[in-house]
């Protein structure tokens, strides 16, 4: 199974916009609710915290919104994979206070949503290749969406429980 797959099954509709709305208004009432301290928590040494995670999802979905262009754009050069971890390591996501998190994950999330809904049926059609694997610019939008609702239950199902 491709690795983007895992991400896919994960969006939560074949609408577009509903996946991408959906994931971004759960993810944001969750961050919400969490105290600054509880956003400088990691369930176990070495792992993010949810400062680091949702830095994580701003940077992958500026990457993908990018890789999107491209392909939307007809551009066939075929791009590379990123090293998230790295990323994460020089965000600095964890001197950053919540809001500031918050408000730049809801501009670039706003920003996602007004470029795919500009795409005509043609342009969401299109290929190209990213990290090894062909993809369209309408599976980068169930991948942005996927890949939220993932870290979403990582969140849930361990950081929450060890709070």
């Amino acid at each position: 199974m491709p690795y983007f797959d895992r991400y896919i099954k994960l969006s939560t509709s074949s609408d577009i916009e509903t996946t991408l709305v959906e994931s971004h208004n759960h993810l944001v009432q969750l961050i919400q609710s969490f105290s600054e301290e509880e956003m400088n928590f990691a369930y176990e040494e070495g792992k993010w915290t949810i400062k680091d995670l949702t830095q994580h999802l701003i940077d992958t979905e500026r990457i993908f919104v990018y890789r999107a262009l491209r392909f939307a754009r007809n551009d066939k050069t075929e791009l590379p994979g990123y090293d998230h971890d790295l990323y994460a390591q020089e965000s600095n996501a964890n001197g950053k206070f919540k809001d500031q998190l918050l408000k730049e994950f809801v501009a670039v999330h706003r920003s996602t949503i007004m470029f795919f809904n500009q795409l005509s049926n043609e342009a969401l059609k299109r290929k190209g290749q990213a990290s090894g694997e062909e993809l369209s610019v309408e599976m980068i939008a169930h991948i942005i969406a996927g890949h939220t609702q993932h870290h979403l239950s990582v969140i849930e199902e361990k950081y929450i429980p060890k709070m």
